[in-house]
């Protein structure tokens, strides 16, 4: 059967449920329905801003490089693969010739782009929180290396207690139900029954303080109190973000002995490799190449 194909694009994006039926079709957690949609937004944005009718593959790796000015590498890769499987569906279904093909990513280096905090000034940064609600999120990453989209999904029931250990049950990375834990310590407990009371949390741990309905707190918001929490003790550096509480998580634990497949496991990585760039970082700052020959030239 000969492929018939529409050769405007506009003509696509009338038929104003496209999105949605691609999105259905590839069948995706609600997080990654809702950044694969934006990122389409975003294309079609792109299309009409330049008056593109008869977008080419030549257009896509604009597009894509007008990505990189604005956005994190791994945004660029994650709006290009949902790019590149609008497209693969478009064709699929008859729509529109996939013109995406072999268009690479960008390269994501593997080394991390943010500061792990010294027990100093994770120290400093919890004696200056403003209420209970603070300190428990920079807590659970802390003393949990928990991330921000599983703090924001923590209800009550996902605390559960197993013989001496209370374990935190966790959405995991690109997990649809929460099979991933942490271990919660006492004193963590502690800080954690004390939030709860004290703010008469019922469903999720963090709630919206706008909404007033009781729904969760969202990813943006939780970043965005950590860095003001940074800042609020002079932390004010791009370097420094939420995901530097995991970060210090990891480099805490490494500094104090703890074997590679224990933090490996904490953090919940699937494969060690990425355990070991934090071990990398730890390393590269105690190498003592760096001192030896300026000791020797610039020694007295």
């Amino acid at each position: 059967m000969e492929m018939i194909l529409k050769q405007d694009f506009n003509l696509v994006l009338e038929e104003t449920d496209i999105v949605e039926r691609y999105l259905g079709f590839i069948d995706v957690t609600k997080t990654t329905y809702d950044t694969y949609k934006n990122g389409l937004k975003m294309l079609f944005v792109y299309f009409k801003k330049n008056n593109i009718s008869n977008p080419t593959r030549q257009d896509i790796i604009n597009f894509r490089e007008e990505l990189r000015e604005n956005h994190s590498l791994s945004t660029v890769n994650t709006y290009l693969i949902s790019t590149r499987n609008f497209f693969k569906w478009l064709e699929y279904e008859n729509i529109y010739k996939d013109i995406t093909r072999n268009i690479k990513g960008v390269t994501v280096s593997k080394e991390h782009k943010r500061e792990a905090l010294t027990l100093e000034q994770a120290q400093l940064v919890l004696s200056n929180v403003k209420n209970s609600k603070e300190k428990v999120m920079i807590l659970l990453g802390l003393c949990c290396g928990c991330r921000a989209n599983e703090i924001c999904n923590i209800q009550l029931k996902d605390f559960v207690k197993k013989g001496d250990k209370t374990l935190l049950y966790l959405l995991g990375k690109a997990r649809d139900g929460k099979v991933d834990y942490v271990v919660v310590d006492e004193l963590l407990q502690n800080e954690i029954q004390k939030y709860i009371e004290e703010y008469n949390i019922t469903n999720y741990l963090f709630t919206s303080d706008y909404k007033k309905d009781g729904s969760k707190v969202t990813n943006k918001t939780i970043r965005y109190i950590i860095k003001n929490a940074f800042r609020r003790v002079g932390i004010d550096s791009d370097m420094y973000s939420c995901h530097s509480l995991r970060h210090s998580f990891a480099t805490f634990n490494l500094l104090d002995g703890a074997d590679m497949r224990w933090v490996q496991n904490a953090l919940r990585h699937k494969n060690i490799t990425t355990t070991q760039v934090y071990a990398h970082d730890i390393e590269q700052r105690n190498n003592k190449c760096f001192s030896n020959v300026s000791g020797k030239l610039l020694g007295n």
